[in-house]
Protein backbone atom coordinates (compact mmCIF):
# COMPACT_ATOMS: atom_id res chain seq x y z
CA UNK A 1 0.00 0.00 0.00
CA UNK A 2 1.34 3.30 -0.93
CA UNK A 3 0.74 6.48 0.45
CA UNK A 4 0.68 10.12 -0.44
CA UNK A 5 2.31 12.95 2.34
CA UNK A 6 1.76 16.72 1.38
CA UNK A 7 3.22 18.03 4.62
CA UNK A 8 2.54 21.59 4.26
CA UNK A 9 2.60 22.90 7.85
CA UNK A 10 0.82 25.89 7.82
CA UNK A 11 -1.90 27.50 10.37
CA UNK A 12 -4.12 30.07 10.39
CA UNK A 13 -1.73 32.00 12.73
CA UNK A 14 1.58 30.25 11.81
CA UNK A 15 4.14 33.13 12.97
CA UNK A 16 2.77 31.82 16.56
CA UNK A 17 4.33 28.91 16.50
CA UNK A 18 8.40 30.27 16.38
CA UNK A 19 7.26 32.83 19.00
CA UNK A 20 10.83 32.64 20.61
CA UNK A 21 12.58 33.78 17.62
CA UNK A 22 12.68 37.22 16.04
CA UNK A 23 11.62 36.28 12.28
CA UNK A 24 10.99 38.47 9.82
CA UNK A 25 7.73 37.29 8.31
CA UNK A 26 9.62 36.02 5.12
CA UNK A 27 12.30 33.97 6.81
CA UNK A 28 9.67 32.09 9.05
CA UNK A 29 7.62 30.79 6.01
CA UNK A 30 10.31 29.72 5.05
CA UNK A 31 11.54 28.17 8.49
CA UNK A 32 7.99 26.94 8.32
CA UNK A 33 8.14 25.10 4.80
CA UNK A 34 11.46 23.59 5.67
CA UNK A 35 9.85 21.90 8.74
CA UNK A 36 7.62 19.29 5.99
CA UNK A 37 10.97 17.10 5.91
CA UNK A 38 9.90 15.30 9.33
CA UNK A 39 7.43 13.55 7.38
CA UNK A 40 10.16 11.54 6.11
CA UNK A 41 10.20 9.76 9.72
CA UNK A 42 6.22 8.61 8.66
CA UNK A 43 7.21 7.46 5.09
CA UNK A 44 8.05 3.56 3.73
CA UNK A 45 9.83 2.61 0.69
CA UNK A 46 7.12 3.00 -2.15
CA UNK A 47 5.57 6.33 -0.27
CA UNK A 48 5.31 9.81 -2.00
CA UNK A 49 5.83 13.01 -0.21
CA UNK A 50 6.12 16.96 -1.46
CA UNK A 51 9.20 18.23 0.18
CA UNK A 52 10.18 22.08 -0.67
CA UNK A 53 13.89 20.65 -0.86
CA UNK A 54 15.71 16.98 -1.07
CA UNK A 55 17.18 16.06 1.98
CA UNK A 56 20.68 15.54 2.43
CA UNK A 57 21.83 12.42 0.60
CA UNK A 58 23.30 10.61 3.66
CA UNK A 59 20.26 11.79 5.94
CA UNK A 60 18.16 10.02 3.66
CA UNK A 61 20.64 6.76 3.50
CA UNK A 62 20.46 6.64 6.89
CA UNK A 63 16.63 7.30 6.53
CA UNK A 64 16.37 4.26 3.87
CA UNK A 65 18.83 1.67 5.66
CA UNK A 66 16.67 2.73 8.67
CA UNK A 67 13.13 1.30 7.01
CA UNK A 68 11.77 4.76 7.21
CA UNK A 69 11.83 7.15 4.54
CA UNK A 70 11.40 7.45 0.30
CA UNK A 71 13.13 8.44 -2.28
CA UNK A 72 10.21 8.93 -3.89
CA UNK A 73 10.27 12.81 -3.29
CA UNK A 74 8.56 15.57 -5.40
CA UNK A 75 10.30 18.49 -4.88
CA UNK A 76 8.24 21.96 -4.74
CA UNK A 77 10.02 25.42 -4.49
CA UNK A 78 8.10 28.75 -4.34
CA UNK A 79 7.15 31.40 -2.14
CA UNK A 80 3.76 31.52 -1.70
CA UNK A 81 2.09 32.49 2.14
CA UNK A 82 2.09 28.41 2.63
CA UNK A 83 3.39 25.12 0.78
CA UNK A 84 0.01 24.51 0.23
CA UNK A 85 0.05 27.73 -1.94
CA UNK A 86 3.08 26.68 -3.45
CA UNK A 87 2.01 23.14 -4.38
CA UNK A 88 -1.26 24.33 -6.09
CA UNK A 89 0.58 27.24 -7.93
CA UNK A 90 3.15 24.61 -9.68
CA UNK A 91 1.95 22.82 -12.70
CA UNK A 92 4.39 20.81 -13.31
CA UNK A 93 4.32 19.64 -9.07
CA UNK A 94 0.07 19.38 -9.57
CA UNK A 95 0.26 17.03 -12.70
CA UNK A 96 3.28 14.78 -11.48
CA UNK A 97 0.35 14.34 -7.95
CA UNK A 98 -2.16 13.14 -10.62
CA UNK A 99 -0.26 10.30 -12.06
CA UNK A 100 0.10 8.97 -8.78
CA UNK A 101 -3.65 9.69 -7.09
CA UNK A 102 -6.09 8.10 -9.50
CA UNK A 103 -6.59 10.98 -11.69
CA UNK A 104 -5.00 8.79 -14.60
CA UNK A 105 -4.76 4.69 -15.16
CA UNK A 106 -0.99 4.75 -13.38
CA UNK A 107 -2.25 5.86 -10.21
CA UNK A 108 -0.81 3.75 -7.02
CA UNK A 109 -1.51 5.81 -4.27
CA UNK A 110 -4.46 4.42 -2.01
CA UNK A 111 -4.23 7.36 0.92
CA UNK A 112 -3.21 10.64 1.17
CA UNK A 113 -2.11 12.50 4.25
CA UNK A 114 -2.40 16.18 4.84
CA UNK A 115 -0.88 17.81 7.81
CA UNK A 116 -4.20 20.00 8.39
CA UNK A 117 -6.97 20.40 6.33
CA UNK A 118 -7.63 24.16 5.41
CA UNK A 119 -8.69 25.73 1.58
CA UNK A 120 -5.31 24.99 -0.13
CA UNK A 121 -5.32 21.33 1.14
CA UNK A 122 -9.21 21.41 0.27
CA UNK A 123 -8.27 22.46 -3.94
CA UNK A 124 -5.32 20.04 -3.25
CA UNK A 125 -7.55 17.31 -2.64
CA UNK A 126 -10.43 18.27 -5.19
CA UNK A 127 -8.08 18.59 -8.51
CA UNK A 128 -6.46 14.95 -7.70
CA UNK A 129 -9.88 13.82 -7.26
CA UNK A 130 -9.72 12.64 -3.59
CA UNK A 131 -12.14 14.97 -2.00
CA UNK A 132 -13.05 12.69 0.52
CA UNK A 133 -9.72 12.79 2.40
CA UNK A 134 -10.03 15.97 3.65
CA UNK A 135 -13.05 17.46 6.03
CA UNK A 136 -14.26 21.22 5.56
CA UNK A 137 -11.91 23.80 6.76
CA UNK A 138 -14.23 25.49 8.39
CA UNK A 139 -14.47 22.47 11.33
CA UNK A 140 -10.60 23.01 11.38
CA UNK A 141 -10.75 25.96 12.43
CA UNK A 142 -13.51 25.97 14.84
CA UNK A 143 -11.82 22.24 16.78
CA UNK A 144 -8.47 24.06 17.04
CA UNK A 145 -10.68 26.97 19.11
CA UNK A 146 -10.18 27.41 22.45
CA UNK A 147 -13.76 28.40 22.48
CA UNK A 148 -15.05 25.44 20.70
CA UNK A 149 -13.29 23.18 23.23
CA UNK A 150 -15.35 25.11 26.18
CA UNK A 151 -18.91 24.51 24.68
CA UNK A 152 -17.59 20.61 24.36
CA UNK A 153 -16.96 20.85 27.74
CA UNK A 154 -20.49 22.23 28.78
CA UNK A 155 -22.25 19.70 26.20
CA UNK A 156 -20.73 16.48 26.92
CA UNK A 157 -20.87 16.81 30.97
CA UNK A 158 -16.64 17.48 31.49
CA UNK A 159 -14.67 18.82 34.40
CA UNK A 160 -13.73 22.27 33.20
CA UNK A 161 -11.50 24.97 35.36
CA UNK A 162 -13.77 27.98 34.97
CA UNK A 163 -12.93 30.16 32.32
CA UNK A 164 -13.47 33.96 31.49
CA UNK A 165 -13.56 35.50 28.09
CA UNK A 166 -11.11 38.88 27.97
CA UNK A 167 -10.61 41.57 24.91
CA UNK A 168 -7.05 41.62 24.05
CA UNK A 169 -7.90 45.45 23.49
CA UNK A 170 -9.11 45.63 27.00
CA UNK A 171 -7.04 42.76 29.43
CA UNK A 172 -5.45 44.58 32.15
CA UNK A 173 -8.63 45.23 34.73
CA UNK A 174 -10.39 42.26 34.32
CA UNK A 175 -7.12 40.14 34.62
CA UNK A 176 -6.38 41.83 37.28
CA UNK A 177 -9.56 41.14 39.05
CA UNK A 178 -9.10 37.54 38.59
CA UNK A 179 -5.56 37.29 39.87
CA UNK A 180 -6.87 39.24 43.17
CA UNK A 181 -9.13 36.47 43.65
CA UNK A 182 -7.45 32.87 42.43
CA UNK A 183 -3.83 34.34 42.99
CA UNK A 184 -2.17 32.97 39.55
CA UNK A 185 -4.26 32.47 35.72
CA UNK A 186 -3.30 30.27 33.07
CA UNK A 187 -4.24 32.68 29.97
CA UNK A 188 -4.87 30.63 26.42
CA UNK A 189 -5.67 33.08 23.22
CA UNK A 190 -8.67 31.80 21.69
CA UNK A 191 -6.38 30.30 18.52
CA UNK A 192 -3.90 29.22 20.25
CA UNK A 193 -1.57 27.07 18.07
CA UNK A 194 1.18 24.41 19.29
CA UNK A 195 1.05 26.01 22.88
CA UNK A 196 1.56 29.69 21.40
CA UNK A 197 -0.03 32.68 22.94
CA UNK A 198 -0.52 30.80 26.52
CA UNK A 199 0.71 32.66 29.83
CA UNK A 200 1.08 32.12 33.17
CA UNK A 201 0.64 35.20 34.78
CA UNK A 202 1.62 35.58 38.91
CA UNK A 203 2.14 39.23 39.29
CA UNK A 204 0.78 42.50 38.66
CA UNK A 205 3.62 42.86 36.40
CA UNK A 206 3.20 39.86 34.92
CA UNK A 207 0.00 41.41 33.59
CA UNK A 208 1.50 44.31 32.19
CA UNK A 209 3.82 42.11 30.24
CA UNK A 210 0.88 40.12 29.18
CA UNK A 211 -0.50 43.22 27.79
CA UNK A 212 2.61 44.36 25.93
CA UNK A 213 3.05 40.57 23.74
CA UNK A 214 -0.85 40.22 23.29
CA UNK A 215 -0.88 44.20 21.80
CA UNK A 216 1.57 42.89 19.32
CA UNK A 217 -1.11 39.88 17.87
CA UNK A 218 -3.03 41.21 15.32
CA UNK A 219 -5.26 37.67 14.43
CA UNK A 220 -5.97 36.62 18.15
CA UNK A 221 -8.23 38.98 20.00
CA UNK A 222 -9.88 37.15 22.45
CA UNK A 223 -8.45 35.12 25.17
CA UNK A 224 -9.46 33.09 28.16
CA UNK A 225 -8.24 33.48 31.86
CA UNK A 226 -8.70 30.31 34.28
CA UNK A 227 -7.29 30.14 37.63
CA UNK A 228 -3.72 28.33 37.71
CA UNK A 229 -4.00 24.72 38.35
CA UNK A 230 -0.98 22.84 39.88
CA UNK A 231 -1.04 19.66 37.53
CA UNK A 232 0.70 16.10 38.24
CA UNK A 233 0.73 15.25 34.26
CA UNK A 234 0.19 16.15 31.07
CA UNK A 235 -0.82 14.06 28.34
CA UNK A 236 -1.27 14.46 24.41
CA UNK A 237 -3.59 11.90 22.52
CA UNK A 238 -3.89 11.02 19.05
CA UNK A 239 -6.48 9.71 17.26
CA UNK A 240 -6.50 8.88 13.36
CA UNK A 241 -10.32 10.08 12.17
CA UNK A 242 -12.06 8.74 8.99
CA UNK A 243 -15.40 7.80 8.49
CA UNK A 244 -16.90 8.83 11.27
CA UNK A 245 -14.53 6.93 13.50
CA UNK A 246 -11.26 7.65 15.62
CA UNK A 247 -8.70 5.21 15.88
CA UNK A 248 -6.28 5.85 18.49
CA UNK A 249 -3.08 6.38 17.21
CA UNK A 250 -0.84 6.60 20.58
CA UNK A 251 -0.20 8.24 23.65
CA UNK A 252 2.43 10.42 24.97
CA UNK A 253 3.33 12.41 28.01
CA UNK A 254 4.39 15.85 27.61
CA UNK A 255 7.21 16.81 29.01
CA UNK A 256 6.83 21.09 30.64
CA UNK A 257 9.40 23.66 31.83
CA UNK A 258 7.44 26.33 33.49
CA UNK A 259 4.25 25.43 31.37
CA UNK A 260 6.47 25.28 28.18
CA UNK A 261 6.03 22.21 26.37
CA UNK A 262 9.46 20.97 26.07
CA UNK A 263 8.72 17.27 24.25
CA UNK A 264 7.17 14.26 24.59
CA UNK A 265 8.09 11.19 26.25
CA UNK A 266 5.87 7.20 25.93
CA UNK A 267 6.26 4.61 27.95
CA UNK A 268 3.43 4.31 30.56
CA UNK A 269 0.10 4.35 29.70
CA UNK A 270 -2.22 7.11 29.88
CA UNK A 271 -3.80 7.04 32.74
CA UNK A 272 -8.25 5.55 32.84
CA UNK A 273 -9.26 9.04 33.18
CA UNK A 274 -7.05 10.50 30.73
CA UNK A 275 -8.34 7.94 27.84
CA UNK A 276 -11.77 8.09 28.88
CA UNK A 277 -12.21 12.29 28.35
CA UNK A 278 -9.68 11.75 25.20
CA UNK A 279 -11.67 8.95 23.80
CA UNK A 280 -15.26 10.97 24.14
CA UNK A 281 -13.83 14.05 22.43
CA UNK A 282 -12.82 12.13 19.68
CA UNK A 283 -15.52 10.33 19.08
CA UNK A 284 -17.94 13.43 19.35
CA UNK A 285 -15.12 14.79 16.91
CA UNK A 286 -15.49 12.18 14.66
CA UNK A 287 -19.88 12.48 14.82
CA UNK A 288 -19.18 15.99 13.92
CA UNK A 289 -17.37 15.05 10.65
CA UNK A 290 -13.60 15.23 11.83
CA UNK A 291 -11.09 13.74 9.15
CA UNK A 292 -7.25 13.40 9.28
CA UNK A 293 -5.01 13.54 12.35
CA UNK A 294 -6.54 14.73 15.86
CA UNK A 295 -4.19 14.96 18.79
CA UNK A 296 -6.24 16.28 22.61
CA UNK A 297 -3.97 18.00 25.05
CA UNK A 298 -5.44 16.95 28.63
CA UNK A 299 -3.80 17.55 31.89
CA UNK A 300 -4.15 16.01 35.55
CA UNK A 301 -4.85 18.12 38.58
CA UNK A 302 -6.15 16.88 42.35
CA UNK A 303 -7.42 13.55 40.69
CA UNK A 304 -9.48 15.23 37.93
CA UNK A 305 -9.23 15.23 33.91
CA UNK A 306 -8.96 18.66 32.36
CA UNK A 307 -8.71 19.27 28.53
CA UNK A 308 -6.74 21.49 27.66
CA UNK A 309 -6.12 22.20 23.48
CA UNK A 310 -7.52 19.88 20.80
CA UNK A 311 -5.14 20.33 17.69
CA UNK A 312 -7.15 19.27 14.37
CA UNK A 313 -4.15 18.47 12.74
CA UNK A 314 -0.65 16.41 12.59
CA UNK A 315 0.89 16.97 16.13
CA UNK A 316 4.50 17.54 17.01
CA UNK A 317 4.99 13.70 17.89
CA UNK A 318 2.95 12.28 14.94
CA UNK A 319 6.47 11.12 13.65
CA UNK A 320 7.63 9.62 16.58
CA UNK A 321 4.42 7.48 17.15
CA UNK A 322 4.41 6.20 13.63
CA UNK A 323 7.75 5.18 14.15
CA UNK A 324 6.76 3.97 17.69
CA UNK A 325 4.00 1.87 15.84
CA UNK A 326 6.21 0.15 13.20
CA UNK A 327 8.71 -1.20 15.49
CA UNK A 328 6.88 -1.79 18.75
CA UNK A 329 5.79 -5.28 17.06
CA UNK A 330 9.62 -6.34 17.45
CA UNK A 331 9.40 -5.22 21.35
CA UNK A 332 6.36 -4.14 22.93
CA UNK A 333 8.83 -2.31 25.93
CA UNK A 334 10.00 -0.07 23.44
CA UNK A 335 9.97 3.77 24.75
CA UNK A 336 11.04 7.15 23.23
CA UNK A 337 11.64 10.98 24.41
CA UNK A 338 11.55 13.72 21.98
CA UNK A 339 13.62 17.02 22.54
CA UNK A 340 14.98 20.08 20.51
CA UNK A 341 18.80 21.06 20.31
CA UNK A 342 20.52 24.64 19.84
CA UNK A 343 22.73 23.24 17.48
CA UNK A 344 23.44 26.51 15.30
CA UNK A 345 22.48 27.22 11.65
CA UNK A 346 22.99 25.22 8.73
CA UNK A 347 23.69 21.82 11.28
CA UNK A 348 24.35 18.67 9.32
CA UNK A 349 23.69 15.17 9.52
CA UNK A 350 26.77 14.66 9.60
CA UNK A 351 28.07 16.93 12.23
CA UNK A 352 25.43 14.87 13.99
CA UNK A 353 26.67 11.55 13.41
CA UNK A 354 29.93 13.49 14.46
CA UNK A 355 28.41 14.31 18.18
CA UNK A 356 26.11 11.21 18.73
CA UNK A 357 28.48 8.58 17.34
CA UNK A 358 27.30 6.40 14.52
CA UNK A 359 26.86 3.40 16.18
CA UNK A 360 24.18 5.30 18.33
CA UNK A 361 21.89 6.13 15.38
CA UNK A 362 18.44 4.57 15.34
CA UNK A 363 18.62 1.20 14.36
CA UNK A 364 14.75 -0.97 13.99
CA UNK A 365 16.24 -4.14 14.40
CA UNK A 366 17.23 -3.74 18.47
CA UNK A 367 14.24 -0.82 18.45
CA UNK A 368 17.23 1.72 19.86
CA UNK A 369 18.81 4.39 18.93
CA UNK A 370 18.78 8.44 17.67
CA UNK A 371 16.67 10.08 15.25
CA UNK A 372 16.99 13.36 14.18
CA UNK A 373 15.08 15.25 11.77
CA UNK A 374 14.67 18.90 11.12
CA UNK A 375 18.21 19.69 9.30
CA UNK A 376 16.67 21.93 6.78
CA UNK A 377 14.92 24.17 9.34
CA UNK A 378 18.41 24.46 10.97
CA UNK A 379 19.35 26.41 8.22
CA UNK A 380 16.75 29.01 9.39
CA UNK A 381 16.35 28.18 12.94
CA UNK A 382 20.10 26.80 14.72
CA UNK A 383 17.77 23.85 16.24
CA UNK A 384 17.07 20.53 15.45
CA UNK A 385 14.55 17.95 16.75
CA UNK A 386 15.88 14.25 18.25
CA UNK A 387 14.03 11.21 18.75
CA UNK A 388 15.83 9.07 21.25
CA UNK A 389 14.26 5.56 21.03
CA UNK A 390 14.87 2.66 23.88
CA UNK A 391 14.16 -0.60 24.55
CA UNK A 392 13.57 0.17 27.91
CA UNK A 393 12.98 3.50 30.25
CA UNK A 394 16.69 2.37 31.89
CA UNK A 395 18.35 2.79 28.77
CA UNK A 396 15.99 5.52 27.20
CA UNK A 397 17.38 8.05 30.90
CA UNK A 398 20.49 6.81 29.85
CA UNK A 399 20.57 8.19 26.26
CA UNK A 400 19.04 10.98 26.78
CA UNK A 401 21.66 11.84 29.43
CA UNK A 402 24.55 10.65 27.01
CA UNK A 403 23.27 12.89 24.13
CA UNK A 404 22.92 15.80 26.95
CA UNK A 405 26.26 15.50 27.49
CA UNK A 406 27.47 16.03 24.07
CA UNK A 407 25.44 18.50 22.49
CA UNK A 408 23.60 21.40 23.87
CA UNK A 409 19.94 21.23 25.42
Amino acid sequence: MSRLFIPAIHLPHGRELFKPLPYRPAVFKRALKCCAERALLQCGSDDVVVLPARPEENYLDFLTDAGLGTRNIIVCEGKGENFAMDILADKKVMAELSSHTGVTNTARITSTSFYIHLEEEREIARRLGVEGSVMHPSLTRMFNTLYFLCRLEEDLGLHHPGRMQIRSCRFSEPANRLLEKHGALFVRGNESIGGSQVFIIRTLRDVEETVKKISRNRHIIRYFASPYLEISASWNIQYALENGAAVFFGASRQILDGGTHKGNRSGEPAPKGIMEVADLIAGRLADMGAAGMIGIDLVIHEGKTYAVEINARHNTSTPALDVLNRISSHNKNVVFETFGMDVGHGFTFAAFVKLAGRRKLFDPAVCSGFLPYHFSASRITGRIDVAVFARDAIELKEMTNALRRTGSL
